[in-house]
């Protein structure tokens, strides 16, 4: 049977906002696992955190292909972690579960988790740190790398709200990326492999959903682990897990990043000699994204005698376990910002209209419905 961008009802409770506690996730990834008898699967400890908590790897499948795939080594970045949990539950119960061998590390950032940073807990960007391996997090990373020798890595990860299409008309919803293995970009047979993936993932999500799915921009980083990683001549995909439209919690993005999941392994067990230049052109076809959004902009707010453009991005807050989304002013005529997933124009609005724009920013209006919400 095609499962192929099927759906699946399985999700955890606990995964349906962006904010989860760290071990809730780990018991609903228990109960999933423990549902697998007959299976092969295995949780285990990979290692510990800056501040001692457990990161944890899941193993699945009997097969000869084998990836390896890390989500949240951004602890702010939890869309692809919720994905995982269907996509681990339609992986057992697929044809590919004898094709394939697994290895996720599902929270590599534990720390940054617990208190919603992108950073860990000594403040170090773990997708910065590839070549220093400065972190516990990295080490651990690199050690189940060079132990488990994959033939893909899937980097999952989300991206702001910040990105658009060029021209600015649309919002991205999703992005991906065969990362660069070297300054010059070449195109190395591993960033090919990586390009025919990416290539069947979008054509497959981009039937299911009105949004725009880009490309992420490749310059090179050695210190990044996905350039490093392709680097070694190993695939490796990102997954960039975005917003659609308002839906802040980004519950449809979990969807699609659950059905890229799905069609890449598919087309990574299929996949025999590809056509080099049918492979670039379409990669190359792929819409770029540029940072052009912000999620508000107010358009011809009187001052003075002329007018101005706010605009206005959510900052997700964290307080005792409840992940807020608080509305601050971060540009006045911003030329950058060409769009926003809400505008507001003041020149359509003939009532009195309220703005209160406190310390640090934070701006609320109740007559135009900017609130802190979570």
């Amino acid at each position: 049977m095609n499962t192929t961008c099927s759906n699946t009802n399985v999700m955890a409770p606990v995964l349906d906002k962006r904010y989860f506690i760290y071990e809730d996730f780990i018991s609903s990834l228990d109960t999933l696992i423990g549902s697998f008898k007959g299976y092969h699967s295995i949780k285990s400890e990979l290692g510990k955190s800056v501040l001692g908590n457990s990161i944890y790897n899941v193993q699945l499948g009997s097969g000869s292909i084998k990836i390896l795939m890390w989500s949240q080594m951004h602890g702010n970045e939890s869309t692809t972690t919720r994905a995982l949990i269907p996509f681990m539950d339609w992986f057992v119960k697929s044809d590919n579960f004898k094709k394939y061998s697994l290895y996720i590390i599902p929270v590599l950032n534990p720390d940054g988790l617990k208190r919603w940073t992108r950073e860990n807990a000594n403040s170090v960007d773990l997708n910065r740190d590839a070549q220093n391996l400065s972190q516990p997090e990295s080490v651990l990373l690199k050690t189940a790398f060079e132990v488990f020798q994959p033939d893909y890595c899937f980097n999952l990860h989300d991206q702001r709200t910040i990105y658009g299409t060029p021209d600015g008309s649309k919002g991205i919803h999703c992005s991906f990326l065969s990362p660069a293995a070297d300054e010059s970009r070449e195109v190395t047979p591993a960033r090919l492999k990586a390009m025919n993936v990416i290539n069947q993932i979008i054509d497959c999500i981009s039937h299911d959903s009105n949004h725009i799915i880009g490309r992420y921009g490749d310059g090179f980083n050695a210190n990044c682990v996905g350039d490093t990683f392709q680097s070694l001549g190993v695939p490796t995909i990102l997954f960039e897990a975005g917003q659609a439209d308002d839906d802040y919690y980004r519950t449809e993005t979990v969807h699609s990043i659950f059905k890229s999941l799905q069609r890449a392994i598919e087309v990574i067990a299929s996949s025999d000699d590809v056509d080099s230049q049918k492979v670039l052109s379409e990669y190359h076809s792929i819409t770029p994204i540029e940072t052009n959004f912000c999620d508000i902009l107010i358009k011809n707010v009187p001052s003075g005698k002329s007018t101005v453009d706010l605009s206005i991005m959510y900052r997700e807050i964290l307080s005792d376990d409840i992940l807020y989304f608080v509305p601050f002013l971060t540009g006045v005529n911003d030329t950058t910002v060409k769009n926003a997933h809400r505008i507001i124009d003041m020149s359509l609005i003939d009532a009195v209209v309220d703005f209160e724009i406190s310390t640090g920013q934070k701006i609320i209006s109740n007559s135009l419905d900017i609130q802190i919400f979570y």
